[in-house]
């Protein structure tokens, strides 16, 4: 059981008025007692002896019919956390957050590359160098944005494009002006495409010693704040359906998005494709 499950545990039980303490995911004495008292209390049948399990089965058993309560699929409710809990956790957070569960198999990325984008490995060939700090840069052109941006942790200031590599330049801007006909401007601010999170930018990845996509120019952030990099569907806004063609326009164009392949950095698109 992770912390994120314990949390919504914590969470639930706090509203049914039997929790006091912090919602931290911490599995302790206060959490177990909260338990007990709301096993009885929230929709379902729990498991006959029950309260002769241990502390974690009995929370494993409240959020199995936590679950169950808000129609996600838990399996069977018996105090194990198996891979149905697992993912049934997940869909409830999910669920509860934005409305909705968003199956993996719903989203089927389009397999087109018109400029014939390179994969990671072969980025150099087709590229030539990255960009190294306070060194050489890549062929870097501006591309204006049919929209304004917006810094996404200054808001107050903006930007009026994108600085990116030549070869990517093309399909960049067709890509903006699709989204901006298609979307308009009042949707696009409410879904967070005017948020600039980055583009070139040479440096490593984070948390590893390869170059990023962005130290060749070929890489565009949006609306990081609502997308962390290790975000999955349950919690990146652009996971969102009102997002899908969105997405679909960069994949028409060739571009390739982490979450919609690999379920995190959705704040992410890249002019390269996996491998």
């Amino acid at each position: 059981m992770d912390t994120a499950a314990i949390k919504l545990v914590q969470s639930k039980l706090k509203e049914m008025g039997h929790y006091s303490g912090r919602v931290d995911g911490d599995r302790g004495a206060k959490t177990h007692a909260a338990v007990k008292k709301g096993i009885p209390q929230i929709d379902g049948t729990p498991p006959a002896g029950w309260k002769t399990l241990s502390g974690k089965r009995q929370t494993l058993i409240f959020l199995q019919l936590y679950c169950h309560a808000n129609d996600v699929n838990a399996g069977a409710i018996d105090g194990f956390w198996g891979p149905q809990t697992a993912w049934a956790a997940d869909a409830l957070e999910e669920k509860l957050q934005n409305g909705f569960i968003h199956a993996w198999r719903d989203v089927e990325p389009i397999d087109a590359n018109p400029h014939q984008f390179p994969k990671q490995s072969q980025m150099t060939n087709f590229y030539g160098p990255h960009g190294v700090p306070g060194g050489r840069s890549p062929d870097l052109v501006s591309v204006p944005c049919p929209w304004p941006l917006k810094i996404a942790w200054n808001k107050a200031q903006r930007r009026s494009g994108f600085r990116v590599h030549r070869k990517v330049a093309d399909s960049l801007g067709e890509v903006v002006e699709r989204v901006h006909d298609h979307y308009g401007l009042k949707e696009i601010e409410r879904l967070g495409f005017d948020l600039f999170g980055g583009d070139y930018n040479p440096r490593k990845m984070r948390g590893g010693s390869s170059w990023s996509t962005h130290s060749w120019g070929i890489a565009i952030d949006f609306d990081p704040e609502r997308n962390r990099l290790k975000w999955g569907r349950g919690r990146a806004s652009f996971a969102h359906p009102d997002c899908a063609d969105f997405w679909e326009i960069w994949e028409r164009q060739g571009w390739t998005s982490l979450g919609r392949i690999k379920n995190f950095d959705w704040m992410h698109v890249q002019a390269a494709r996996l491998g």
